[in-house]
């Protein structure tokens, strides 16, 4: 599946969740919440998959510590990874392979809920560093 067609189908899929997104060069942008809980998530595709990254709005103060923490995180996931941006805000990354275009809705939509799951079980451990 090509990177319109991933989007096309990404695009399907926020608006049957009831998603508002905004897109900019090819990325969608759209907030997800959860408990109290408020994020950004942004997706793009490339050629074969979907990538998504989950945003967590806060900064963390003890890079090292944070840096520590996502390394403990990391090798618990089976999918994805957790790294910090240059100023220190954590990101979830992971991505939905489109090659096969019958499971490729599937796929992103695993995606999507994975990333949330992720963002909302650490969030407690990122927070507050």
């Amino acid at each position: 599946m090509n990177e319109d067609e991933a989007l096309r189908l990404l695009r399907s899929l926020l608006e049957d969740r009831g998603a508002e997104w905004i897109e900019e060069s090819g990325w969608l942008r759209f907030r997800s919440r959860r408990e109290g809980m408020l994020w950004e998530t942004d997706c793009c595709a490339r050629d074969g998959a979907v990538l998504v990254f989950g945003r967590f709005p806060f900064r963390c103060r003890d890079r090292t510590r944070a840096r520590e923490i996502c390394d403990e995180i990391n090798r618990t996931l089976v999918r994805g990874a957790l790294f910090l941006t240059e100023d220190e805000k954590p990101v979830y990354r992971c991505r939905a392979e489109t090659d096969d275009v019958f499971g490729a809705e599937a796929r992103i939509d695993a995606a999507l809920r994975h990333s949330a799951g992720v963002m909302a079980r650490y969030w407690g451990r990122l927070s507050g560093i």
